[in-house]
């Protein structure tokens, strides 16, 4: 019988309840996917992905930057926490606001069309919910995920069940704009039950001037470099829509959403062993090295599991579940099957950035990718569709994950244990 060792243990367990509601919630959410995506068609399914792209892109606002260095507060200084979850939940209700006045300013000067402009404005209007997230981050940095899982596994099936219901009475497009906002308000419920009935009340959250002051002047950095990342990551939808047609972002858009269903390991391993590795660097340096490797093994290993067997089967998954319309998203996937390792050693690699307090310089590594990443698309799409995207990002994420850490010495180190873990996955050895 295998033993998990007793300080594993929690470890272990935090991560098994959170790979089990991404897991079952991403399964149920590809499933209600393929039916939202068969019934609204290439078209109408790129203009939704199309709209939330856009949204995306400037979500960065309505962080402020700020969660990880609350997580990594919370965890130095739980008994601070009412400190740091009612001023977190302040910065981000102004960050949200700051979103929408930004996306109706942006709106006037875009040629869109009245209809374009109102998805947009809908779905932008979710990000504003998303403030409650702090309780979330508080159930990290402890180690609790699961109080705020067994919440969020019932809100997501009943927002599934909606989708569906939404598809066989034939509805318009606009309504499945309106469920991201219903489902962004529900999940913000069910983080204040989940806070309600482990913690207290959130009556007891106190917003402090000068924590906040703090907390922007460390996290000023990671919202810029969220702004580049999400306009790295999303930029390929919104130009493919303006140089091309909503038809070639619904194919895209496909593909990308079938990918992100197994893009929720590497959140969910950072997130768990993030606060080992933080208290490892104040014990040594060597168990902080290690650590560190052993979470870029995990990484790669993560990779390796799913993005092999994507590659082989994927167009004939993508025929056999959306239909032969959406056969050129198939094609598109084996392509995003190679592009999860650079997602999967972007993720283990925030977690020496926050540690490290390199936030500028990930600011301008992320700058660069993002720069390169329009520029590529602006050249690849004409010539090679959505094919060219693809190629665009890849080539962009490897020069800001890796090619750029080789100019600066405590990057240098980093890289070398990244690509220590990289050749050396089979070593993995326990984490904590």
């Amino acid at each position: 019988m295998f033993l998990i060792p007793l300080r594993f243990r929690k470890y272990f367990e935090n991560v098994s309840w959170l790979i089990f509601e991404k897991g079952f919630t991403l399964a149920v959410g590809m499933l209600v996917g393929i039916y939202v995506a068969r019934y609204l068609q290439p078209e109408s399914f790129g203009l939704l992905n199309y709209a939330i792209s856009f949204v995306s892109i400037f979500s960065a606002f309505s962080t402020l930057g700020i969660d990880q260095i609350i997580v990594r507060e919370l965890a130095k200084h739980s008994e601070s926490k009412n400190d740091l979850l009612g001023t977190g939940f302040v910065l981000k209700m102004i960050g949200s606001s700051t979103l929408l006045v930004l996306m109706f300013i942006i709106l006037i000067f875009m040629k869109h069309d009245s209809f374009t402009n109102t998805l947009i404005m809908i779905i932008a209007f979710a990000e504003f919910f998303k403030a409650f997230e702090v309780v979330n981050y508080f159930f990290q940095a402890q180690v609790m995920s699961k109080y705020v899982v067994q919440v969020q596994l019932g809100i997501n099936l009943f927002v599934s069940a909606i989708k569906l219901t939404l598809v066989f009475a034939n509805a318009p497009l606009i309504w499945f704009a309106i469920v991201i906002v219903l489902a962004s308000i529900l999940n913000a419920s069910g983080f204040i039950y989940a806070y309600h009935k482990r913690q207290g009340t959130i009556r007891n959250w106190k917003f402090r001037k000068d924590l906040a002051f703090k907390l922007l002047s460390e996290s000023w950095p990671i919202a810029l470099y969220g702004l580049a990342l999400h306009t790295q990551a999303r930029i390929d939808q919104v130009m493919l829509g303006k140089m091309l047609n909503n038809a070639e972002v619904g194919q895209y858009s496909v593909a990308l959403k079938f990918i992100e269903i197994f893009g929720f390991m590497p959140m969910v391993l950072m997130s768990t062993f993030s606060p080992a590795i933080t208290k490892a660097k104040g014990m040594s340096e060597t168990l902080y090295h290690s650590r560190l490797v052993n979470l870029y093994r995990l990484m790669f290993l993560a990779f390796l599991l799913v993005a092999i067997p994507i590659y082989l089967f994927a167009e004939r998954v993508i025929i056999l579940l959306y239909g032969i319309e959406y056969q050129a998203a198939g094609f598109l996937l084996s392509l995003f099957a190679l592009r999860l390792f650079f997602s999967n050693m972007g993720v283990g690699k925030s977690v020496f950035i926050v540690n490290e307090s390199l936030f500028k310089y990930s600011l301008l590594t992320v700058v660069i990718g993002a720069i390169s990443n329009i520029t590529l698309n602006y050249f690849l799409i004409p010539h090679f569709a959505s094919v060219g995207s693809v190629i665009a990002s890849m080539i962009s994420f490897t020069i800001s994950i890796f090619l750029v850490d080789i100019f600066f010495k405590k990057t240098r180190e980093n890289q070398q244990l990244m690509f220590k873990g990289i050749f050396t996955f089979w070593r993995l050895k326990e984490i904590n």
